[in-house]
């Protein structure tokens, strides 16, 4: 499966390379998972947008990474705190 990101997720994912590459670490661990085995049901997805078909991820208990599915790539959006995901920025 393809994969893109967005401007958004890559500045996030740069943020947290340069403050907690364990955190860093953790988002492209999610990602492979969502590629790898996209009906895993430890990455406990939840459907944000029925229209874009933007899903969102765990990551852990307090970060999410949000996707969106176009045919067959897979397009990153964001990996952010969850309360964001609350105020529908993904």
């Amino acid at each position: 499966m393809d994969f893109e990101t967005q401007r958004r997720f890559n500045r996030a994912l740069n943020r947290k390379r340069r403050r907690d590459p364990r955190a860093a670490n953790a988002v492209l661990e999610t990602m492979q998972k969502v590629l790898n085995e996209p009906e895993n049901r430890g990455l406990n997805q939840h459907l944000l947008d029925r229209r874009q078909r933007v899903w969102d991820v765990y990551i852990d208990r307090a970060n999410r990474l949000t996707y969106q599915r176009d045919g067959d790539t897979i397009i990153f959006r964001n990996n952010c705190r969850h309360d964001i995901i609350d105020r529908r920025q993904w």
